[in-house]
């Protein structure tokens, strides 16, 4: 399975829905989706169902330049990792 990308109409942030198997090979699609990351980006990941490490570096990426990531399973937000101290009091 690969993964796709559904754009959600907010008028206040960009809400990007990923489903599937994030692999290396989908990022630079992932990467243009987003934008600027920093200007009000929020990546629903209810849908995700594997990421492989390069692409569990890049949501890390997208997370420490101020993407909201929501909709983790407790699997992929253990292999992601904590936030900041910033991210997490949504500084």
């Amino acid at each position: 399975m690969t993964f796709r990308i559904t754009r959600v109409d907010d008028p206040r942030r960009t809400i990007l829905e990923v489903d599937g198997w994030l692999q290396v090979d989908g990022l630079a699609e992932l990467e243009r989706a987003c934008g600027d990351p920093s200007a009000g980006l929020t990546l629903d990941l209810r849908g995700l169902r594997q990421a492989d490490e390069a692409s569990l570096a890049a949501l890390r990426r997208l997370r420490a330049a101020g993407a909201s990531l929501v909709g983790l399973s407790a699997y992929l937000t253990l292999r992601l990792g904590p936030a900041s101290a910033e991210q997490q009091r949504g500084v």
